[in-house]
Order: structure tokens, then C-alpha cells, then sequence
């Protein structure tokens, strides 16, 4: 008998322990409605926002440029050596010619003869030198022009931006 009590007391027990700190908790609140930004918050919010995406276009203004300037720095560059290859096999064309035709040619024939390579040798390399610092200086002026534009810009969206911000509700 005292068995079967200390059993009961025991299973009893058992249950209270679990079913008493359930019902011990508090009562859940509600989640509280997070609140509305107020107006000043949300002007600065928008100002903030504005300043990031005008840095954004910057950079992607000068990315795009250096892009395209990079572009065609390397297809002037494979067309002068597409040009220079083609005077290579051209005057080892002329210079073996050249020698069919002259089997022991004279030292003035020779000379007028690498003269004259030499001359359009000299006459490609002077001209594709023209055109890369023609690029260049186009390169340069262009990103000049740019940065300059980007500043005056600047300027004016800080005045803007200013103005905004003192045009915030408070």
C-alpha cells in the first residue's frame, strides 16, 4: 500500500513538474508594431540613398570610359601590328625578288634597294607613332573632359543635396 501511495505521489509529481512551468509562463505579448520612421528620418533616408547612387554613376561613368578607351587602345594597337606584319612579308616578298632578279647585284643596286625598304620601314613607323600619340592625346583630353564634368556636377548635387537637407522636416 505504501508502495502503490509512493508510486502515485511520485507519477503525480512527474506531471506537475512538466505541466507547471507551461502554465507558469507569462502570457505572450504581442509583437509591438515596429514604429513609423518619422518624416526627418526618412528625408535623410532619401538623402543618403541619393548620394549613393549619384557616387554610383560616377564610378560607373569613369569605369565605362576606361573601358572604351582600353578597347581602342587595343585595336589600334592589333591594327598596326596587323600593318607591320604585312609590310614584314611584303618586303620579304620585294627582297627575294629582288635577289631573282639580281643574282649578284651591285653595291649601289643593294643600297638603293635596302634604302628603300628602310624608307617605308621608317614611313610606317612614323605614321603609327602619330596615330598612338593622336589616341593618346584624344585619351587624355577625354578624361580630363570627364573628370571635369564630373566635378562641376559634384558641386551642384552637393548644393542640391544641401538644400534638401535643410529643406527636412524636423
Amino acid at each position: 500500500m505504501l508502495r502503490k501511495l509512493m508510486l502515485m505521489l511520485g507519477a503525480t509529481a512527474l506531471a506537475l513538474a512538466i505541466a507547471l512551468p507551461a502554465s507558469a509562463s507569462h502570457a505572450t505579448k504581442p509583437p509591438k508594431a515596429p514604429k513609423a520612421p518619422s518624416a526627418h528620418a526618412l528625408c535623410l533616408q532619401a538623402i543618403a540613398q541619393a548620394n549613393k547612387t549619384f557616387k554610383a554613376d560616377q564610378r560607373a561613368a569613369w569605369k565605362t570610359l576606361l573601358t572604351d578607351q582600353r578597347t581602342a587602345r587595343k585595336a589600334l594597337h592589333d591594327t598596326q601590328k596587323a600593318a607591320r606584319t604585312a609590310l614584314h612579308t611584303t618586303q620579304a616578298a620585294e627582297r627575294a625578288t629582288f635577289h631573282q632578279q639580281h643574282p649578284n647585284p651591285t653595291k649601289a643596286e643593294l643600297l638603293a634597294f635596302h634604302q628603300q625598304q628602310a624608307i617605308a620601314r621608317k614611313a610606317l613607323h612614323d605614321a603609327q607613332h602619330a596615330e598612338s600619340k593622336a589616341l593618346h592625346d584624344s585619351q587624355r583630353a577625354a578624361r580630363k573632359a570627364l573628370r571635369d564634368a564630373q566635378k562641376v556636377a559634384k558641386k551642384a548635387f552637393h548644393v542640391h543635396q544641401a538644400a534638401a537637407r535643410k529643406a527636412c522636416p524636423k
